[in-house]
């Protein structure tokens, strides 16, 4: 019995001996020696502890001050994990308002023979860079990284805000154990969510307590008269002792999954498991309470009504002689709207920040020819008003700034125009100098916008195209031997047009024929010609010639070969067996092959693969197409994706007819020796 006892006694301070220690510095030898996850052995990296604090503070002569506490320990398994040496944060900073960074502290550390060796990062290392208008991008890399290197970092934000930020409770790595405490005094009324894209939820623990706080009449929560028994000091302000009870969320969680990799997602951050904060009211005792539950109409008028945004709007001084000799001879309304678009395109160069006020101001942007999203297209909405055209703005979120689940004023980040005309909604953002009308930028495609009426009135609408654009292809095949040759023409059209022109205007004919060599040693392309890349046209033309040796397959005198030639679809991007996210194809779009495959001198048809269609009803199609014609096999292929998005209970669909695809597209015609 003794014996039982001093084991697991032995057992428990064995145990206790390899517990980790979540104080900042104390990495141990264990930690520095795994060398990989327990729990998830392909992950490059993990999050060892993570905590996340938000609390007030209350400060005399400025009332209370929220602060979030960051501090995080990271292990680091191989190279592909380097990339969590890098972190990133962002501040509020515009004006005279601004976030303060406080006790940021950064080391890694690394098992050297039998001893910890520690990297502190330097101040120099820390970055910063201006996001957009109203916030700071700080940014730091972790020194001495190593495979098997443990990084920690520490940090605190004041701000004199009560806005309480996302807080993240998932990452693309897993999390061994975060802790988050949420501290918030009674007269702070916040609502929480869970992300209701995300495949995670967590719930809060809550408690209170009381806590003291001494106020002055002229200190801030405090103008009001809370006790009579109050005394006055030295300098004859009324001075008090508050009790109040302080409201505690806490979250305390082990092994947490990582968020899963997926092809074809607009933004993994929608679903990412994160506990959203919404402040409904700030109600002090003896004042009146100020509601903040607001939804998007509220939030919409809030925005529309504020100086920085309608008065900028209602400027029109400043472009009218360019305006009237820009539409003099202009009496068609698409055409007169055509033509602003343009010139503001042309003229305006965006400055890289996103937001819907403006910044410089649209006169002074126009003057200089550059200003941010608010400055360039609140201006476009402006003259195509001045020309009598029906033009709103629209207010969105752009993909990096994700989908507004909740209404909020940081739920929308940057604003387009919108004309209506004849019933149908125009969609432009003179941004992008490769953008049309109802041809936005990537950046600008997500889900809805709300669109402003001059009444302040606001209501959805929807930013994906109702059209295809087309990727059309028209090659023109000879086989001599082994080799093959081919004469290729194609056509993109829309959105397929609009990212070709956005990545190679500017670039040599070179550069762009070396971006687009197939891959797997195929083919190699030669002779490119591109027309109508740097115009208006609503296409971009594509010649060139392909030539291959490995297409080709001569077995006991037979030639086997697929009609697709070098242009098939190798392999299905859709391989898990599930899907946690809806797929996201960007826009509504086709590709459609017209292959004609001259059989050479001496050899005939023996074997072609069978037609094929597969359907997805209203979502899309796959169809193939093949027959024989005198002296040539011809083949017409088209993949049509009618939806931008596709929610992943129909992922099986889609699986299977890209598996379908791929097989059919792998098949062989057999040309044989006369």
């Amino acid at each position: 019995m003794r014996f039982k006892i001093t084991f697991l006694l032995l057992l428990f301070f064995s145990v206790t001996a390899f517990a980790q220690n979540y104080k900042f510095g104390k990495v141990s030898k264990e930690e520095l020696a795994e060398t990989q996850n327990a729990m998830y052995p392909d992950a490059n990296a993990a999050v060892l502890y993570r905590e996340h604090k938000c609390f007030y503070e209350y400060r005399q002569g400025e009332g209370f001050t929220l602060y979030t506490k960051v501090f995080e320990r990271i292990k680091i398994y191989n190279n592909d994990g380097f990339d969590w040496a890098n972190h990133s944060f962002k501040t509020y900073d515009y004006g005279s308002d601004h976030e303060k960074i406080e006790n940021l502290k950064a080391t890694t550390y690394n098992l050297d023979g039998n001893s910890i060796s520690k990297n502190k990062l330097s101040k120099s290392a820390l970055f910063e860079e201006r996001s957009s208008n109203y916030y700071l991008n700080h940014k730091f890399t972790m020194p001495n990284i190593k495979p098997g290197s443990v990084i920690e970092y520490s940090y605190t934000v004041s701000s004199p805000f009560s806005k309480i930020e996302d807080i993240d409770l998932q990452y693309t790595i897993p999390i061994m154990k975060e802790v988050v405490e949420v501290k918030v005094p009674e007269y702070y009324i916040y609502r929480t969510y869970g992300n209701p894209q995300a495949g995670l939820n967590f719930n809060y623990s809550k408690s209170s307590e009381d806590k003291k706080v001494e106020f002055r009449k002229r200190s801030g929560l405090g103008t009001a008269d809370y006790d009579p028994n109050r005394t006055r000091d030295k300098s004859n302000n009324i001075s008090s002792m508050v009790t109040y009870k302080e409201n505690q969320y806490t979250l305390d969680e082990s092994n947490v999954p990582p968020l899963k990799l997926e092809q074809f997602v607009d933004n993994l951050a929608n679903y990412q498991a994160r506990s959203i904060w919404e402040l409904a009211m700030i109600n002090f005792p003896n004042e009146v309470p100020k509601s903040y539950s607001t939804d998007w109409e509220s939030v919409t008028r809030r925005i529309y009504d504020n100086d920085g945004f309608v008065n900028q709007l209602n400027k029109s001084d400043y472009y009218q002689s360019d305006l009237a000799n820009l539409t003099s001879n202009i009496s068609d309304p698409m055409e007169k709207a055509a033509a602003i678009f343009a010139t503001v395109q042309n003229k305006m160069s965006w400055d890289g920040y996103n937001g819907y006020f403006p910044t410089k101001g649209v006169k002074k942007a126009y003057k200089e020819g550059s200003g941010n999203a608010g400055d360039i297209n609140l201006m476009l909405v402006s003259m195509l008003r001045s020309a009598n055209l029906n033009a709103n703005p629209v207010l969105i979120s752009t993909k990096s700034n994700g989908v507004p689940v909740f209404p909020t004023l940081n739920g929308f980040n940057y604003v387009i125009a919108g004309l209506e005309f004849n019933g149908k909604l125009y969609l432009m953002d003179a941004t992008s100098p490769t953008s049309e009308m109802n041809l936005l930028p990537s950046r600008a495609m997500n889900w809805q916008g709300r669109l402003i009426k001059p009444d302040g009135t606001s209501n959805w609408v929807g930013l994906y195209p109702d059209y295809l654009s087309q990727d059309i292809i028209y090659a023109q095949a000879e086989i001599t031997g082994t080799e093959l040759s081919a004469n290729i023409r194609q056509r993109l059209t829309g959105h397929h047009a609009r990212r070709y022109r956005s990545k190679y205007i500017g670039t040599s004919l070179e550069d762009q024929l070396g971006a687009m060599q197939p891959g797997e040693g195929l083919a190699r392309y030669t002779e490119l010609d591109v027309k109508d890349l740097e115009n208006r046209k609503p296409f971009v033309n594509l010649s060139y010639k392909a030539s291959s040796s490995s297409i080709v397959e001569e077995i006991n005198n037979d030639l086997y070969l697929s009609p697709m030639l070098f242009l098939a679809h190798l392999e299905n991007p859709f391989k898990e067996d599930t899907r946690s996210y809806p797929i996201f194809f960007g826009y509504p779009q086709v590709e459609k092959y017209n292959i004609t495959i001259k059989v050479p001198e001496g050899y005939k048809v023996t074997a072609v693969p069978e037609s094929a269609k597969a359907t997805l009803g209203e979502l899309g199609s796959y169809t193939y197409l093949i027959k024989e014609a005198p002296g040539t096999v011809q083949l017409a292929v088209t993949l049509e994706l009618n939806s931008p998005i596709v929610v992943s209970d129909e992922y099986e669909s889609i699986k299977g007819m890209f598996n379908q695809m791929v097989t059919k597209e792998s098949e062989k015609i057999v040309l044989s020796k006369i």
